[in-house]
């Protein structure tokens, strides 16, 4: 049963009066189509699906900047931070994308720390 509802529009919660004991709401009136699901996963790079057998294509080159970032710590080893490194692959996918579409930090970040972590362990 809901005994409240806040408007999108509205930053206060209105309680229902009428019916007094509520509105009862069953499970399938709280659901979100798997096509809404997906284009929301898509839009905020959530996950990676596996359609057909094969990996789901992704606008960002994942596998060039995964590429630039071997090259980087072969020829000059681990950055001090791993915030330094995200930075510099940032830069990575800004030159070759003129700033235009290119993952955010925190996309980068999730793809860098297991490698950071597991490169940190083995300095310690």
């Amino acid at each position: 049963m809901i005994r409240r509802v806040q408007p999108l529009d509205r930053p206060d919660w209105l309680l229902i009066t009428d019916p007094a004991e509520g509105i009862p709401v069953a499970t399938v009136d709280m659901l979100i189509p798997a096509e809404e699901v997906h284009a929301f996963e898509d839009e905020h790079e959530m996950v990676r699906r596996v359609a057909g057998g094969q990996v789901s294509a992704s606008p960002y080159d994942w596998d060039g900047m995964t590429i630039a970032r071997i090259q980087r710590i072969h020829d000059h080893g681990l950055p001090v931070t791993q915030s330094e490194l995200v930075a510099e692959m940032q830069d990575w996918f800004a030159e070759r994308s003129d700033g235009a579409k290119m993952p955010d930090g925190r996309s980068i970040r999730r793809r860098i720390t297991p490698v950071w972590r597991a490169l940190k362990e083995g300095e310690a």
